[in-house]
């Protein structure tokens, strides 16, 4: 397992292999130094092997922030998106730069009504709906069952690993906030093999007095599949 904060280690395993999982990392971290043109060829090369690579486009949209090209950033943010509905900081990066463009309300609208389908008491989203001028009560319609099973299997479709110990980001996809715990979340999150996450969903639930029953059968099947994924590895 790579130390992810141990640069040398990052750039030896990149050197390997160009399609390595840790190359988003390592370009984030030239990010961060202020390095943009290094960490843009880390993330050009490395999608060059590895195409489906979500973290890859993300790090090269902050990247297109950083050189103040909001198109740019648009472009890489609107294919994360799309390959990962539920990939909110790049949702919340995409609303904030369409604002910026002034982009159609219609356009910004969709893109806030996804976030609001896992976290329907986000404060800010909610300040996005008032400025745009769209009534709370009617967005916040309850997903219907075709609906929470859209959700599901566009979370399956992204790319995940197949061992989510091997992820670098397993641990640090989500920021878990007590507006993000719906049963939607849980399954989205169960979906793309964060399951610890999972728990976590569960057990704001559990605090929120929600159906119990749920509550617990969902523990158990997920417990069940992280003891799995430990075996794996």
């Amino acid at each position: 397992m790579i130390d992810i904060t141990n640069k040398k280690a990052l750039e030896d395993a990149f050197a390997e292999n160009f399609a390595s999982p840790y190359y988003p990392v390592l370009a984030n971290l030239y990010l961060q130094e202020g390095d943009l043109v290094r960490a843009k060829k880390v993330c050009e090369v490395g999608l060059e092997h590895d195409g489906n690579n979500i973290d890859g486009k993300f790090i090269l949209a902050k990247i297109a922030l950083a050189e103040n090209k909001l198109t740019v950033a648009e472009k890489w943010l609107k294919l994360v998106v799309l390959e990962n509905p539920a990939h909110f900081r790049a949702l919340r990066l995409l609303v904030n730069i369409e604002f910026q463009l002034k982009r159609s309300h219609n356009t910004i609208r969709g893109y806030v009504l996804k976030l609001l389908q896992y976290l329907p008491d986000d404060a800010e989203t909610l300040h996005w709906l008032s400025e745009l001028g769209v009534d709370q009560e009617k967005s916040l319609e309850p997903a219907t069952e075709d609906n929470s099973k859209n959700i599901k299997n566009s979370a399956e479709d992204s790319p995940s690993p197949a061992k989510p110990s091997s992820n670098p980001h397993n641990s640090d996809t989500y920021t878990l906030e007590p507006s993000m715990a719906t049963f939607t979340m849980v399954q989205v999150l169960k979906s793309q093999k964060h399951f610890n996450q999972a728990i976590l969903v569960l057990n704001m639930l559990e605090s929120k007095g929600k159906n119990p029953e749920k509550i617990a059968a969902l523990r158990s099947d997920i417990q069940s599949l992280l003891e799995q994924s430990r075996d794996n590895t």
